[in-house]
């Protein structure tokens, strides 16, 4: 039979909700843990219900953090906790898990099964993390509602009554992001979110001591901090996100344009240019303009010149280690 034929592919939409976890992979994670109804749970791991019981059982999916351990929360800090208390025993969070997949699949129809995907001897894995989205329906019974995608990002929202949690921004708009991880999620704009911010409602820095709860995992207290970002960086972050979602480039996108305008015609004009664009990515972002090895080191060799490359890592660890100093090749400016 000849099976020379036209190549076609579907797209499946599978519905699944996020719930707070912890990755321990050396250090503590703090992770959302994405659940899906064909039973599959994104920890990093993307297989099937039975590999993720077996995650838990070997502690890489953890249930708590010990005191006097850090906590570590993707772009927003890394803090050693204190008197916490855990709602979960092992057993109580892989039964909570299931109890989340019979509720997205009542009948536990089409239950995924792990099996391993090999191309040319490398094993291929998935990568499990979702997209998060709101409906939008013409009418209240609309049975097929525009799917609306969002962007997270963590920050902490202290309360009337002085109380910490960890929250979860859920944006889609200027006008329209959710505040999650709360017993009453609420609706703000970005009006609202910036008057929060002034207020110190909505914040990145905790004082030593205070309590944090995350709704479904448990509390713990801040004994020391190692470092937070910056609440004014990460509003930049969300301005950022906004002008993503409404089809804009990111500033990183736009920095990166700059640079290979640069390299191609090294001008001052364009080192200006390129200054002012990078300085527009919100601080914690910046490393991501260049790619895993260099990260922002050539772009900071023209801005600021080329001793900054003896902030990059490679440079050190080779000054460190007597071998040879990696070099990164950058033209000089010319004259215009």
């Amino acid at each position: 039979m000849d099976f020379n034929l036209p190549k076609t592919y579907r797209t499946k939409i599978i519905e699944g909700v996020s719930i707070p976890g912890i990755i321990k992979n050396g250090t503590y994670f703090f992770v959302d843990l994405e659940v899906y109804e064909d039973s599959r749970v994104a920890c990093w791991n993307f297989k099937d219900f039975e590999h993720f019981k077996k995650d838990i059982k070997r502690g890489w999916v953890s249930v708590s953090i010990p005191d006097g351990k850090e906590i570590s929360i993707h772009s927003l800090g890394n803090w050693t906790i204190s008197e916490s208390s855990w709602i979960h025993s092992k057993k109580s969070f892989v039964d909570y898990v299931w109890s989340i997949i019979k509720h997205l699949n009542p009948n536990l129809e089409n239950l995924y099964t792990y099996s391993e995907k090999k191309v040319n001897g490398v094993t291929i894995g998935e990568n499990g993390r979702g997209t998060i989205y709101k409906e939008e329906k013409i009418a209240p019974n609309d049975p097929f509602p525009k799917k609306i995608k969002g962007a997270r990002v963590n920050l902490f929202f202290k309360n009337k009554n002085n109380e910490y949690h960890l929250v979860r921004l859920d944006i889609y708009t200027q006008n329209s992001i959710v505040i999650n991880r709360l017993a009453k999620p609420f609706d703000i704009d970005l009006t609202q979110l910036e008057q929060m911010i002034s207020d110190g409602e909505i914040l990145t820095e905790l004082p030593i001591g205070a309590e944090v709860q995350i709704l479904g995992l448990g509390k713990f207290k801040i004994y020391e901090e190692q470092y937070s970002s910056n609440i004014s960086e990460k509003l930049l972050e969300i301005k950022d996100t906004i002008r993503v979602l409404n089809g804009e480039p990111s500033t990183i996108e736009l920095c990166r344009e700059v640079y290979e305008e640069y390299i191609n015609n090294p001008t001052e004009t364009l080192k200006q240019k390129l200054k002012e664009a990078y300085e527009s990515i919100p601080e914690h972002e910046r490393m991501y303009v260049g790619d895993m090895d260099v990260k922002d080191t050539a772009v900071r060799m023209i801005i600021y010149g080329k001793q900054e490359i003896e902030n990059w890592s490679h440079y050190q660890v080779a000054k460190k280690m007597g071998k040879k100093l990696p070099t990164i090749n950058i033209p000089n400016s010319k004259k215009e």
